[in-house]
């Protein structure tokens, strides 16, 4: 059975008499690589600081490394845990002194904390940074030496709120693979708080979204991405195609009708009061007349090409079908002999629809 690490049960935190965080439950694993998302205000901050023990909570239980958080005190949570903030925080003097200083703490003796700070160090690609100066370091260096210095003691958890965030995509990438790597080979639990998804896919096996300070889903990224649970889930992950619509019952199915005189039946549970459609543009195809696809139970709209936008991987087209703008996603190939004005038939299977 998987060790829990954090367990939340019924947590409330108020702030001015209004709750700040409502959390009904929360487990996380032993290993789990997580990712906490949300817009500003969501949350993200005050969970990872009660999970810290940084702030405390009203009501409700925690439960940190298999102990009752209210009676162990803040010395459990800071002798398995580690956290990082978006500042790097770190103290004058040399490098390897900041990564000492947890080490020396714990009372390691110096034969230790040569050992144990030089594998920090390397792991995290810095050792050649160890007399540097602190406050002479670039800001993805600082946030290597920031990692190097939470993780030299070995904890089980590491609690990271936006530390990555005012780095480019190429550091954050190489930071994050090499995070993930250790995490991996340690099973080191970590809660990532971030507003770039691309990172969360990236890094994360687990999605808890929070809206209102309360969780409004929890699921792998790539369910997270495809089947947002809310709208504000939808707009997070920024949803290709998030289309106005109405849903009535008919039977055990839903008819769902978009603007221009798209219909079509759906299966699947929505929310009693569905008001948008959301589409994945890899979900949406752009047909000719030899095309397999049409061999299958699709919708189709016509349309026409207002937009061709470049891309490594895949190229998004713009198509305009007189009250419906889509967004679709096609390999490079397809958009040979696609040009702005061109008449397109697009299509969809409504299978891959989600209600929101």
């Amino acid at each position: 059975m998987e060790e829990t690490i954090i367990e939340l049960d019924k947590i409330k935190v108020y702030r001015n008499r209004q709750p700040v965080l409502d959390i009904e439950n929360l487990v996380i694993g032993a290993g789990e690589l997580v990712a906490v998302s949300g817009a500003n205000g969501a949350g993200k901050s005050t969970l990872l600081q009660v999970i810290n023990l940084l702030l405390p909570y009203q009501q409700g239980m925690l439960t940190l490394f298999g102990r009752d958080a209210a009676k162990s005190g803040p010395e459990t949570a800071r002798r398995y845990s580690s956290m990082m903030f978006q500042e790097t925080l770190l103290v004058n003097g040399t490098v390897y002194d900041n990564v000492a200083l947890p080490l020396k703490f714990r009372g390691y003796s110096p034969a230790q904390i040569e050992e144990q700070v030089r594998e920090a160090l390397t792991t995290f690609h810095c050792q050649h940074l160890a007399k540097r100066q602190a406050n002479q370091l670039s800001g993805g260096e600082a946030q290597r030496v920031g990692l190097a210095r939470a993780l030299v003691f070995q904890p089980q958890l590491l609690l990271l709120d936006e530390p990555f965030a005012a780095l480019d995509t190429a550091s954050r990438t190489a930071i994050l693979t090499d995070l993930k790597q250790v995490a991996t080979l340690h099973k080191l639990t970590v809660l990532l708080v971030s507003h770039n998804f691309n990172d969360v896919l990236y890094f994360a096996d687990r999605v808890v979204v929070l809206e209102g300070g309360r969780i409004i889903q929890d699921a792998c990224p790539e369910v997270v991405l495809r089947r947002p649970a809310t709208a504000t889930v939808a707009n997070l992950v920024d949803m290709d195609n998030i289309l106005p619509c109405q849903v009535e019952h008919c039977g055990r199915e839903l008819v769902v009708r978009l603007p221009g005189g798209v219909e079509f039946r759906h299966n699947p549970p929505a929310p009693p009061r569905a008001t948008a459609c959301c589409l994945p543009g890899d979900a949406l195809y752009i047909l000719n007349e030899s095309s397999l696809l049409r061999r299958q139970p699709l919708i189709t709209a016509k349309g026409k090409v207002v937009g061709i936008i470049p891309g490594v991987g895949a190229y998004k087209i713009r198509i305009e079908t007189g009250c419906l703008s889509l967004l679709v996603r096609v390999p490079r190939e397809q958009t040979i002999g696609l040009t702005l004005g061109s008449n397109v038939e697009v299509a969809f299977n409504p299978e891959e629809v989600q209600l929101v």
